[in-house]
């Protein structure tokens, strides 16, 4: 009966348009107001500030602000013209500076959402300039904009952690191998259709004096993601500390060696990141006693028996598990879907013998998979906005996007070297 309350209330509520934060807040009282989970009124207050309590959780903010800084600074600017100085002779070739801005750019912000729509606003005017396609511009950069939070440093795997209990830093670590994967392939996708249909490249290519002086224009920017990333992997920082030290570095470039950032821009940058915290944090709040409520009700066990009980082995598990989080992943985002779904998979996956690292990274990639992925894909409409097209062309442009990230997702299920290779490497 608590069950069919928590979730029928849950449904009910997002069925009417109310906020996923405040579904989960009105169907976790629900069962308390009833009586169905003895516990008083003020339990829920208390989790609902636990909930929010955590130190990890601050370096939520800080990337965010980062990655707006560095959009604001002239960072990310000279990023792509160094890519595109390397990279824009290739046929199709600001299709892959695409691709690569968002890895980099992605190794700051930790947001998909960032990445997409700050990439975007740059790329897909210039593509659409040098003769490109603008569904396939908007394609690629929906695609790429993944990469935000499957290269860490990622929001999604800071929520993820925190639900969990899995090493942050380790999640992080375990991130590069298949963000690179994603990456390439992505690259690869971005090539074969420019040279299928022709799409227009430079006419010259880079001389080592372009090369150099744009290295030169854009080491202070390249530098960030390295100092970030040297300084969690290496230890010498919490994730927390890291995004402190990305914050301080964007400062310092954009307005001392760049001299591009604004006191206008950081306000503008601040404001819109207190919106996106603000977001995040209330959500993560209140599932602290939902998630309780799931574990204390014993649906992880329940569903872990269940699937135990079906005879399903190993290999028809973990197919099992992407399959639910990539079809939950096209109608709901992937904050909620973390929140609702990783307590109750976890146990499973790691049952079916997936390592936590591995199963970490399973939940972000199909996450990812879902934010290009139609009809609630929240990476297709926020190109949509900035190209002026429509959903249905972008859509019929990501399906080479789509095949090739599932098979990157299929090689991390059941490569375990791709996640847990390298957080070894640091010690996690």
């Amino acid at each position: 009966m608590t069950l069919l309350v928590l979730f029928g209330v849950f449904g009910l509520t997002l069925y009417t348009g109310v906020p996923v934060a405040w579904a989960i807040a009105a169907s976790t009282l629900a069962v308390i107001l009833t009586g169905l989970v003895p516990l008083p009124p003020a339990w829920f207050a208390q989790q609902v500030f636990g909930g929010a309590n955590s130190i990890h959780l601050a370096a939520i903010p800080l990337f965010l602000v980062a990655g707006g800084i560095m959009n604001s600074g002239g960072l990310t600017r000279r990023i792509i013209d160094l890519a595109d100085d390397l990279l824009g002779w290739v046929r199709g070739g600001l299709g892959i500076v695409n691709v690569a801005t968002c890895m980099v750019y992605g190794g700051i912000t930790g947001s998909a959402t960032a990445d997409t729509g700050a990439v975007g606003s740059i790329m897909i005017p210039a593509m659409e300039k040098k003769g490109y396609p603008k569904d396939f511009s908007a394609a690629v950069t929906a695609a790429a904009g993944t990469l935000g939070i499957i290269l860490p440093p990622s929001v999604v795997m800071i929520m993820y952690g925190v639900i969990t209990d899995t090493s942050i830093g380790g999640l992080f670590a375990a991130g590069v191998i298949p963000g690179i994967m994603l990456g390439i392939t992505f690259m690869l996708t971005a090539w074969w259709v420019g040279v299928k249909e022709g799409f227009p490249r430079s006419d010259t290519r880079p001389t080592f004096g372009s090369t150099v002086r744009h290295i030169w224009r854009a080491l202070p920017a390249l530098l960030m993601p390295l100092v970030v990333l040297g300084s969690m992997l290496g230890g010498f920082a919490t994730a927390t500390e890291a995004a402190f030290v990305a914050v301080v570095w964007a400062i310092l470039v954009g307005g001392f060696v760049y001299r591009e950032l604004t006191w206008a821009s950081l306000w503008e940058t601040c404001n819109e990141t207190a919106r996106m915290t603000g977001a995040i944090m209330i959500i993560m709040a209140v599932a602290t006693p939902f998630s309780w409520i799931l574990t204390v009700e014993q649906v992880p066990d329940w569903a872990a028996s269940l699937l135990h009980n079906s005879g399903a082995g190993p290999v028809m598990m973990i197919l099992l598990i992407i399959l639910l989080l990539t079809f939950v992943g096209t109608w709901a985002d992937l904050g909620p879907t973390i929140i609702i779904l990783a307590p109750i998979v976890h146990p499973i996956g790691l049952e079916a013998g997936l390592q936590p690292y591995q199963l970490g990274l399973i939940f972000v990639i199909s996450g990812g998979i879902g934010l290009f992925t139609p009809p609630v894909g929240t990476n297709i409409f926020v190109v949509c906005n900035v190209a002026k097209v429509g959903v249905s062309a972008v859509t019929r442009r990501l399906w080479p996007f789509f095949i090739t990230s599932n098979i990157c997702l299929l090689i991390v299920a059941f490569v375990p070297a791709t996640t847990e290779w390298l957080p070894r490497v640091f010690g996690f």
